[in-house]
């Protein structure tokens, strides 16, 4: 979940606790559901158990289940239990992608050879902007983001992503900026200017997307 979801979330959490209290009434409860739908799908999606039981106690006018369902979403959340499976493993793939390419500039640093330490680096290059690319594509499908499917790259998944005119801002502005310089890198690995790929430029790429995922995909 992004920082800013996250925050968002959180306000609204403590919306359905204040209105799920002993002294709200129906309407409150009705709303407190409408709230706790919206944390789901923007979380974990629709198919979670809980998210029918909302959906139709807000058909049913039924303030009962209501208020049970949206503590239930409230609980879940502060226990940290509303998180999105697909994105969690998607963290686990793309960190097992981000090992490799770690082995691949840590060889890099310990050979003498130019030749390899070069290849050494586009290699870790391109495997992390992989890494970066899919974790993009992922961001999108969480977020039900269009994209074309057939034409992905980083820049433009991160251009769908992050449109503020139209206040669409799945990842920061800075981590747009970021985005932006970790693409050059990959392009270098794509296109063969090995030469122009520094140990520093992937290293620091390895560790900003690595935390980047972090930050993202769980």
């Amino acid at each position: 979940m992004s920082d800013d979801l996250n925050v968002i979330t959180k306000d609204r959490i403590s919306k359905i606790r204040f209105l799920t209290s002993a002294e709200q009434g129906a309407s409150q409860y009705l709303e407190a559901a409408s709230l706790a739908l919206t944390v789901l799908h923007d979380t974990v999606g629709g198919s979670h158990p809980l998210y029918s039981v909302l959906d139709n106690s807000l058909k049913k006018n039924d303030y009962g289940v209501a208020l049970a369902a949206s503590r239930g979403v409230a609980t879940l959340f502060e226990q940290g239990s509303l998180k999105s499976p697909r994105l969690t493993i998607a963290h686990e793939i793309e960190g097992d992608l981000l090992d490799i390419a770690n082995t691949q500039a840590q060889a890099a640093e310990m050979t003498k050879d130019l030749n390899h330490k070069q290849l050494h680096l586009a290699i870790a290059a391109f495997l992390t902007g992989a890494s970066l690319e899919d974790a993009l594509r992922r961001l999108c499908d969480a977020n039900g983001i269009a994209y074309d499917v057939g034409k992905t790259t980083i820049s433009k998944l991160q251009t769908v992503l992050y449109q503020p005119a139209k206040h669409i801002e799945i990842i920061s502005a800075s981590d747009n900026k970021q985005i932006t310089t970790w693409g050059d890198s990959r392009n270098k690995a794509d296109h063969g200017r090995f030469a122009e790929i520094t140990q520093t430029e992937v290293v620091t790429m390895l560790m900003g997307v690595r935390a980047f995922i972090d930050r993202y995909l769980h």
